[in-house]
C-alpha cells in the first residue's frame, strides 16, 4: 500500500496516514500496534481521533476517504 502526503492533509500526521494504509491492507489494530510499538488500545485511540478529525463514525469511512482523496493508491 502506498500513501501520499498532500498539502491539504495537514490535519493528519504521517503516522496517522500510515495507520490508515495498514488498516486498508487488512491489518488488525493489534498488528498495527506491533508496527508502531503501540498497544492495541493506543491504535484504537489514534483511529478514534482520526475519525473525529474527519467527522466519521467508522474506520471504513477513513479508508474510503483516503482512496477517494488520493491519500492511498
Amino acid at each position: 500500500m502506498t500513501f501520499f502526503m498532500k498539502a491539504n492533509l495537514q490535519i493528519l500526521s504521517w503516522r496517522e496516514c500510515s495507520m490508515i494504509a495498514y488498516l486498508a491492507d487488512g491489518y488488525t489494530n493489534k498488528q498495527i500496534g506491533e508496527k508502531f510499538n503501540l498497544s492495541e488500545d493506543d491504535v484504537q485511540e489514534y483511529l478514534q481521533k482520526m475519525m473525529k478529525k474527519k467527522g466519521f463514525n467508522h474506520s471504513y469511512q477513513l479508508i474510503s476517504w483516503a482512496y477517494l482523496d488520493g491519500v492511498l493508491k
